[in-house]
């Protein structure tokens, strides 16, 4: 009998504890939630932008296509070997992704990504200023001339290469940014076709980041 009583007593006690604690732990979800840190542009945030693709663009576009953030997640690579020249950006806003820049030197006659057009994306129309390319609310790409190859004498593929670049601002899918996304577009279309077409290439493929 005495057993059982001891037994109730304790289950009492833990039950009292277990109800301070959470009432401290509500207090201080509250408190935290009060007092947390008001999200950031990305440029008060990080300056780590991508420098190699995303040379020039004014941080106030960049603001515009990553949502406002408590940490930024920055990645970017580079691949120069001769005639597979590739270069990608990539920045995340609070672990989700954001804004995706790919560059990548392909044969001339490949066909240009349509990824980002299309249902859900708005009116798919021509990017001033190039002959091959789309833009759509959210996303754009292009395709450039780049290196000419020899003719191989057999009337077979001379070689020659394009640049494809697209940009992607994934953290703004249906919503219209065209304008803020074609301008990060021909500011990459310019820094990496001097990179992949007239630059000398690392031999070796090197890539860094």
């Amino acid at each position: 009998m005495s057993s059982a009583r001891s037994a109730r007593r304790l289950r009492v006690a833990l039950f009292a504890v277990l109800a301070v604690v959470l009432v401290a732990a509500g207090a201080a979800g509250g408190y935290l939630a009060r007092h947390a840190p008001e999200p950031k542009k990305f440029s008060q945030v990080s300056s780590d932008d991508c420098h190699t693709v995303l040379l020039d663009v004014p941080g106030n576009v960049v603001d515009r296509l990553v949502p406002r953030t408590h940490y930024v997640n920055a990645w970017q690579k580079v691949t120069r070997k001769k005639g597979a020249y590739s270069s990608m950006c990539a920045l995340g806003a609070d672990g989700k992704q954001a804004l995706l820049v790919q560059v990548q030197q392909r044969d001339e006659s490949a066909p240009l990504s349509k990824l980002g057009s299309g249902e859900g994306h708005g009116d798919t129309r021509k990017v001033p200023g190039f002959e091959n390319g789309w833009s759509s609310d959210d996303s754009a790409a292009v395709a450039v001339p780049c290196t000419k190859g020899k003719k191989d004498g057999k009337g077979g593929d001379d070689g020659n290469t394009a640049l494809h670049v697209q940009v992607r601002a994934l953290a703004k899918q249906g919503q219209d940014v065209r304008e803020d996304v074609v301008a990060v577009l021909k500011k990459a279309v310019s820094t990496n076709h001097t990179l992949a077409c007239y630059a000398a290439p690392m031999e070796d493929g090197s890539a860094y980041d």
